[in-house]
């Protein structure tokens, strides 16, 4: 399992910001297919809610829980050694 992440920081009111990291995951026990290619097909809405479940509870379990909002898979690709995620995640910041 291979994480690349960015760091934006956007601020969105004075008591608070928002956060958000892109990056991308390569899961090499998964395969990318064409189906993947298409947003809108069952297989993508599928693949991409399970990794968002997978990012939920690793966030929601490190110190950076009680800051975490949530993930949102963008797209998929072939990586080196199986499929590859890109995604980015939102954050709050007091």
């Amino acid at each position: 399992l291979i994480f690349y992440l960015f760091f934006f920081f956007f601020p969105s009111a004075p008591a608070f910001s928002f956060i958000y990291i892109g990056g991308n995951v390569e899961f090499p026990n998964l395969t990318y297919t064409n189906d993947l290619n298409d947003p809108t097909s069952q297989k993508f809405l599928l693949q991409a809610k399970a990794i968002q479940n997978y990012l939920a509870e690793t966030y929601d379990t490190s110190f950076l829980g009680k800051y975490y909002l949530k993930s949102v898979v963008a797209a998929f690709s072939e990586g080196e050694s199986g499929l590859r995620a890109y995604f980015w995640n939102i954050f709050w910041a007091p």
